[in-house]
């Protein structure tokens, strides 16, 4: 008989993931929290590296993904691109990252470098698939404001959104390690239990 165990870990940190998002992530979108996609993207750091932790099967990641976009999906009421496509992004990188790295902390990392480095891509894409192409002059303007008020004045919009990439892929590169620090303690508490 297969094992179906990494399988079932997958549904259930899915549905822990879906669930964080559904209630923490919709909170804090009402709320309009600054950085919330990067709240969002650390909990799902932190529920795909504990499965990938406590499972490490190519393919976990992936389902778990789905998982939660269905539920999110159910819970929302309705398709909602944003998170969804996050979601999506997110489960891929870490699968690739953790699949490509043998399930090692570089994987971690990585994944979770491209994870919330994509996020302010993915906004500004959106920015200009919902609103054209004024709007997003309008973001760029507005990010080289503020990159002008810290001192960069005179940047090129390429590279203050490349400054924005690197700076959340850092803060991803530390949350995956973060994340998969906690991992390990999740994976020796729970083999300590069995």
């Amino acid at each position: 008989m297969r094992d179906v165990r990494p399988w079932t870990y997958a549904a259930l940190y899915g549905a822990l993931w879906g669930a964080l998002e559904a209630s923490l992530g919709t909170a804090a979108h009402l709320a309009k929290l600054p950085l919330r996609g990067t709240l969002m993207g650390l909990a799902g750091l932190l529920c795909l590296l504990c499965l990938r932790r406590l499972q490490p099967r190519p393919g976990v990641c992936l389902l778990a993904g789905v998982v939660a976009m269905f539920l999110k999906v159910f819970t929302l009421g309705g398709l909602y691109p944003g998170p969804l496509i996050g979601i999506a992004v997110q489960a891929l990188a870490v699968e690739v990252a953790m699949t490509a790295s043998g399930g090692r902390a570089v994987g971690a990392a990585l994944g979770g470098a491209v994870t919330l480095a994509t996020n302010p891509l993915q906004k500004l894409a959106m920015t200009w698939v919902v609103a054209g192409a004024e709007a997003m002059r309008a973001a760029l303007d507005l990010m080289a404001a503020a990159a002008a008020a810290v001192g960069l004045g005179g940047l090129r919009p390429a590279a203050v959104v490349g400054a924005v990439v690197a700076l959340y892929g850092a803060v991803g590169a530390a949350g995956g390690l973060w994340a998969w620090w906690v991992a390990g303690r999740v994976a020796r508490r729970l083999g300590a239990r069995s």
